[in-house]
């Protein structure tokens, strides 16, 4: 389930969900995975043609250890940002070079703790161990990126007025598209 998200640093922010509990993506199986990438990639491409370019972010806990996630549901980020090399390059500079994968289907063989994925476009793909990233790191590295940097938490600031207009946005755009 694709939803527009309490917290949206910027007009576009949504989340990417199951309505099954799952802590992490890496819990679904490589097949599964497959699946939800190719969906996710159609939600990137629905979301960049509006707000610009939007990069996937998942903050996976593992087995009770929620590392740098801020909840124990699996939910993938899609969040437009100016720049995602510089999202990519505040990653490495917190952990260090991450393990590229091939596609999101390989983070359950490459999750063996709580991590950080990143994807910061279509096709490129990172995985890090969550040791040293803070809790919220994406909304953080965006929030800067953004100029919105101390207003990251999504409890203390939902930005109510862009989880509005993304709604209204990608309601009118998925209704076109319908009409197509």
């Amino acid at each position: 389930m694709l939803l527009p998200t309490v917290g949206a640093l910027t007009p576009g922010y949504c989340l990417f969900m199951p309505l099954e509990h799952l802590d992490a993506a890496a819990d679904v199986t490589p097949a599964g995975l497959a699946l939800v990438a190719a969906e996710v990639e159609e939600m990137r491409t629905l979301i960049q043609a509006r707000y610009g370019p939007v990069i996937l972010a998942e903050h996976g806990p593992r087995d009770c250890e929620l590392g740098a996630s801020c909840c124990s549901h699996c939910h993938l980020h899609l969040i437009p940002v100016p720049d995602p090399d510089a999202v990519t390059a505040a990653y490495e500079a917190t952990g260090g070079a991450g393990l590229l994968l091939t596609s999101l289907a390989d983070l359950p063989a490459a999750a063996d703790g709580s991590y950080l994925y990143l994807s910061p476009r279509a096709g490129e793909h990172y995985y890090w161990p969550s040791a040293g990233f803070a809790r919220q790191f994406v909304r953080r590295v965006c929030a800067d990126q953004l100029g919105v940097g101390q207003l990251f938490d999504w409890r203390d600031h939902p930005f109510t007025e862009h989880h509005q207009r993304t709604f209204a946005d990608l309601r009118a755009d998925l209704r076109l598209a319908e009409a197509a």
